[in-house]
């Protein structure tokens, strides 16, 4: 995989530019979390290096790359990794190694499905580019309803269950809960699939999806009662559920053993609430699959989807459901529990990706997604090893045990100790997010960069389906802007002023409870007989949304029909401006957050995340130049590349592990080195062990 260094995409300003936008949007995401935070950051760094790549193919397509680029990077952002990196500080032998081993894992998955994204805007030509929308908007049309949707069962199901549905942290009483794992969003994906095909196709034959779907529910129900009327049922489930806990470990905090009732087992919850009601409605699912099984086409590359989705729902039930069966001594086959088991559903996702990128002549957005996988779990990995040898030199947790252990004098221990106070105290977790988004960088420049020399130039000729152009933009610029700044109110309620923000309520029980307060209209919200017209600091930020949202779709009608004339009329120039609108509307909404618990320690974070996109500012404007032109060798086969990769990424994982590892245990012994949670995935002292999630605690 030898490149031209001359090459644009392998240009210094490349590899870091592409690097820092990524830290950028890392440190950010820390901040914000999860799917969203994720693919936000994700996105400025593959607009950085699609720019920068000199391909004109590519800077044409700029608002598609930060599209998937940021859909792509948003996946591994469901992954519970915050265990992950306890284990590596834990000092205990097993559980250390695994934990740089699930760190390599946790960061493949994540880099993997991100560059895979950026690669499928690289690779696939214009018109399976854009004709993947009408199923994707299918998919967001869904996803939209679905937390009206999720409410309306979980209260009908939970009212049936005479149980009350909790929408707090005690989110393991509802109906729906499944070990912790967004398990909803696959289904609600294929929901909007077979909603979609239903509409591509309009064929006669919908009239068999009824047909199909009560011949599942009788199926399933029958073989329910066969198994009732034999006497297995009992034994059936009894040999296909595990309980997610030790039910012989005594709980620390009763000294008592935990009582097997009070654990949850590897089933969702409504299959205990509702127990007679599981065969039909298992049959009714399995009897709609087998109608788009026969019936369906999944047509404008929506199979794509219908990989991923199933590959989630597949792995998800292949490893933590039933493989769990036969490790229920070490917990399950689950990577960190009691926490969620998303990590399972990624991974189907990914296996669904790239077989259906391998046979659908993508070959080249596997290979990106495979060496940008192995960088980046490198990359968590690495970066987790050096941040625990930055926080050595003077670590009470270590020199207080070598002390209490006679290693070391308590006098020579404290004055270690209080000599490196200062260092230890500094935001180590912001330092550990930043430089592995760095690294995640590096993995989006190296997956872009050997398909920039290597993929043919595509001449798009004739721009089809303009409109996808607007939808990739409001995705980015709207959609991810929304779900990720939202979250700002609850840092302002609960921070700002209580008398502005906040209000008490009596509930219908006497009880009283904090919610957000109710600002009226100006000048008329008071008026003498009126009083409802206010909203919530919530209302008011949605209804402000959803203006911008309308001024932006008329906006981009307007543009699609006669260009406006402030915006660039290059490709470079329009990916300069979306860059920048990406970056500083993250880095405000991130100061904005931050500004009202803002102390000393922030610095690490928010000072030098402004700092750093001051940079990026600098170079995304100076540095790509409209006479860039790489130089590019079309690959026909790109099959002995893709194991190449393989080969080289499992002996560098090998190696790098090893490493880590043992380094980490030269330095540490098998004492605990803090700066994380003390926890353990092995041993009496598990976490799932000893805390694991009961049925009348909260939800940890």
């Amino acid at each position: 995989m030898s490149s031209n260094s001359n090459a644009p995409q392998w240009r210094f300003s490349t590899i870091f530019l592409g690097a820092l936008a990524l830290a950028v949007g890392w440190g950010i995401r820390g901040n914000f979390g999860h799917e969203y935070g994720a693919g936000y950051a994700g996105c400025l760094s593959v607009i950085a290096v699609c720019l920068l790549s000199g391909r004109p193919d590519w800077r044409r397509r700029v608002v598609y790359f930060a599209a998937f680029g940021a859909l792509g990077w948003g996946f591994g952002g469901s992954i519970s990794y915050m265990q992950v990196i306890a284990y590596t500080h834990s000092g205990h032998f097993a559980t250390q190694i695994y934990g740089f081993l699930g760190l390599y894992f946790i960061g493949f998955l994540w880099a993997a499905m991100g560059t895979a994204g950026a690669g499928f805007a690289a690779v696939a030509d214009r018109d399976r580019l854009t004709e993947i929308f009408k199923p994707l908007l299918f998919i967001f049309g869904v996803w939209l309803f679905f937390p009206w949707m999720e409410a309306f069962f979980e209260n009908a199901l939970a009212t049936a269950a005479s149980a009350a549905a909790d929408q707090t942290w005690n989110r393991h009483k509802s109906p729906l809960y499944w070990m912790d794992a967004d398990y909803h969003k696959a289904l609600t994906a294929l929901l909007g699939l077979a909603l979609f095909d239903l509409w591509d196709r309009r064929s006669k034959d919908s009239i068999f999806l009824p047909v199909f779907a009560a011949a599942g529910a009788l199926g399933g129900w029958l073989f329910q009662k066969g198994l009732q009327v034999a006497g297995l049922e009992q034994g059936f489930a009894s040999a296909l559920t595990y309980p997610l806990g030790d039910p012989h470990a005594i709980n620390p905090d009763t000294g008592q053993a935990f009582s097997a009732e009070n654990l949850l087992n590897n089933w969702p919850q409504w299959f205990g609430d509702f127990p007679d009601h599981i065969g039909w409605v298992l049959g009714l699912f399995f009897g709609i699959v087998l109608y788009f099984v026969f019936f369906g086409r999944f047509r404008s590359s929506a199979s794509l989807f219908v990989y991923m989705a199933c590959g989630w729902l597949i792995s998800f039930l292949v490893f933590p459901v039933f493989l769990g069966l036969l490790f229920t001594d070490y917990g399950g086959l689950r990577l960190t529990p009691p926490r969620s088991d998303d990590w399972s559903g990624i991974l189907g996702v990914f296996v669904g990706m790239s077989i259906w990128t391998y046979r659908n002549g993508l070959k080249p957005v596997t290979l990106a997604s495979v060496v940008g996988g192995f960088i980046g779990g490198a990359g968590f990995s690495g970066i987790a090893w050096l941040k625990l040898m930055m926080v050595a030199p003077g670590n009470s947790h270590m020199y207080q045990s070598m002390a209490e252990d006679g290693a070391l004098s308590t006098d020579a221990a404290q004055a270690i100790i209080t000599k490196w106070s200062h260092w230890q105290g500094q935001n180590w977790h912001s330092f550990l997010e930043q430089s592995y988004g760095f690294v995640n960088g590096l993995a989006v420049v190296v997956a872009l960069g050997l398909l920039a020399s290597r993929v043919k130039i595509h001449e798009d000729g004739k721009s089809t389906r303009r409109w996808t152009e607007a939808a990739a933009a409001f995705i980015v610029l709207i959609v991810m802007t929304y779900v990720n700044i939202v979250k700002n109110l609850d840092v302002w309620v609960s921070q700002l002023n209580p008398a502005n923000w906040q209000r008490k309520i009596t509930l219908p029980n006497g009880d009283t409870e904090t919610a957000q307060a109710l600002w009226d209209v100006p000048f008329i919200g008071r008026l003498p007989g009126v009083e409802w017209m206010h909203l919530t600091p919530t209302g008011w930020f949605n209804l402000t949304y959803f203006l911008i949202a309308v001024a932006f779709i008329y906006l981009c009608h307007r543009h699609l029909k006669n260009r406006i004339p402030v915006l660039p009329s290059t490709p470079l120039g329009k990916g300069q401006l979306l860059f920048l609108m990406v970056l500083w509307t993250w880095v405000v909404a991130n100061w904005e957050r931050a500004m009202p618990g803002m102390d000393g320690s922030r610095l690490l974070t928010e000072w030098t995340i402004f700092v750093n996109a001051i940079i990026c500012t600098v170079m995304v404007l100076v540095c790509p130049k409209e006479s860039d032109a790489p130089s590019v060798n079309e690959v026909e086969e790109f099959a002995p590349l893709y194991r190449r990769a393989w080969i080289v990424g499992l002996v560098g994982m090998a190696i790098s592990v090893t490493l880590f590892f043992s380094i980490t245990r030269a330095v540490y012994g098998d004492y605990f080195a803090g700066h994380a949670g003390e926890q353990r995935r092995f041993g009496e002292q598990a976490e799932w062990r000893i805390h694991p999630i009961l049925k009348n605690r909260l939800h940890r």
